[in-house]
């Protein structure tokens, strides 16, 4: 029997303590808006809820609670929403010294200069889901959008100084909708430009800027934006590319114990866009605002242990669904080194996913793997390994309390498979153990409940 120690990638998980550090007793507030869906059909994006997740788990790790987080998504999300919103949440009650984000994934797009304040004779603009035409002084224009104007304004007005402004849009136009990428990081899919391209749409002169905020928005931000001038951010089927690499860089400062700057992140998604997608369609991130908060450091607090929101995610899904079935270890303390095997009753014919957290809130698909990547199972007992897998499951660090969850469900979902972060150049997965991905997570979660669907956990330790 081949003997494998089970792969718990090196981390420190701490949460990342805003643009700087803040006294304990300041607030701290964040809006996310996402728009998958729009009034206009033709237009809609895949995959915003995920972005969503991703800047929510982001934000956790910068410590912010859920109850300081509100989201609106597609039809939640419509012009008078989100300014309502930003007012409210993001303005009303908040002081100079809280942490203020807002958070934006869905379609740019350009309207004609409004007020004559754009040198470059165009308004930039978030499309909204209540998006339609109308025209003005004869020309054809958009209504159901924020424009810079109307977000400088917004900005303006909250009372931090310390607010940082996340944008993950087009704001130049293409008549480019869909197209494959190949042999990449993120494998083979369609992938979609997040620009919305309309008949009459004006074009921006040579001298455009893509910054979604307008000039006069104060000196209390700075803002990270997926683009540059005439260039297209991308989505895909598993989330924006330019949302992927801010989360990849966040978690990872997070795991290793790094600081990072707003700069080092567009630095790091950067670098990510142009390891994913093929050159012709590389965008460049672009940092804008207050050059203090974009070179401040993001301080990292201590770890909570065990308590992380990998951790609190999966707790959540478990404790979400309606049934759960029989799912056992073969201890409660393991000492390094011991064997884990787990004995569970399948209560259907169907699929299996075995995800563990370890104490440094690192999420690893522990079943299927490299070494018995089918996992599809028949209603009763079932071991893991059994005699007749080529693996086993020894204990090791980092010490401290492990989360094991189990999931059954009668349509075919593979947590390995699904895996993001670690292919090949020919799209491949080639780890033994991969990471969970916020794809997988989703796929279970959507899963419907009257065609079978099961979760259990069981809490173990690793010690010495």
């Amino acid at each position: 029997m081949r003997s494998l120690i089970v792969t718990t990638i090196a981390a420190t998980f701490a949460a990342l303590c805003g643009l700087y550090a803040t006294p304990v007793s300041a607030e701290q507030r964040a809006l996310l808006v996402g728009v998958g869906k729009y009034r206009v059909p033709g237009h809609d994006l895949p995959a915003i809820d995920l972005d969503l997740d991703r800047m929510q788990h982001v934000l956790n790790l910068m410590g912010f609670e859920d109850s300081q987080i509100r989201r609106l998504l597609d039809e939640q999300a419509t012009s008078r929403n989100v300014t309502r919103e930003m007012k409210r949440w993001l303005v009303d009650g908040v002081e100079e010294d809280d942490r203020v984000v807002f958070y934006y994934s869905g379609h740019g797009s350009f309207n004609a200069d409004a007020s004559g304040d754009e040198a470059d004779m165009v308004d930039e603009v978030l499309v909204t889901h209540d998006v339609s035409f109308s025209n003005r002084n004869g020309q054809r224009t958009l209504n159901g959008v924020v424009d810079d104007d109307t977000l400088s304004a917004l900005i303006a007005a909250i009372p931090s100084k310390n607010v940082w402004v996340i944008i993950d849009a087009c704001h130049s136009g293409t008549a480019t909708r869909n197209f494959t990428m190949d042999n990449q990081r993120l494998g083979t899919g369609q992938l979609v430009e997040k620009s919305f391209v309309y008949a009459g749409m004006p074009s921006p002169k040579s001298k455009a800027y893509t910054r979604s905020i307008g000039a006069n928005a104060g000196n209390n931000f700075v803002s990270l934006a997926a683009a540059g001038d005439q260039e297209q951010a991308i989505g895909t089927l598993d989330g924006g590319i330019f949302t992927m690499g801010l989360w990849k860089a966040i978690d990872e400062a997070a795991r290793t114990g790094s600081s990072l700057t707003v700069h080092d992140l567009r630095e790091f998604t950067a670098e990510f866009i142009r390891a994913s997608v093929d050159p012709g369609r590389v965008h460049t991130p672009q940092v804008e605002g207050n050059p203090a908060l974009a070179s401040g450091s993001l301080d990292i607090i201590p770890l909570r242990d065990g308590n992380g929101p990998n951790r609190k995610k999966l707790v959540q899904i478990v404790a979400d669904t309606d049934r759960g079935f029989e799912f056992k270890s073969n201890a409660g303390v393991y000492q390094l080194g011991t064997p884990l095997k787990l004995d569970m009753t399948i209560p259907i014919d169907g699929y299996l996913n075995v995800v563990t957290v370890d104490s440094k809130d690192d999420a690893i698909v522990l079943f299927p793997n490299s070494y018995h990547a089918d996992n599809k199972v028949t209603k009763g007992r079932f071991a893991i390994p059994t005699d007749k897998m080529t693996f086993e499951l020894p204990a090791s660090e980092p010490l401290g309390p492990t989360l094991l969850v189990g999931f059954v469900t009668r349509e075919r979902i593979n947590f390995y498979e699904q895996n993001l972060d670690q292919r090949d150049a020919d799209g491949t997965i080639n780890v033994d153990f991969s990471k969970v991905s916020a794809t997988a997570t989703r796929a279970f979660k959507v899963a419907p409940k009257d065609d079978g669907k099961y979760a259990s956990h069981i809490e173990v330790s690793v010690v010495r």
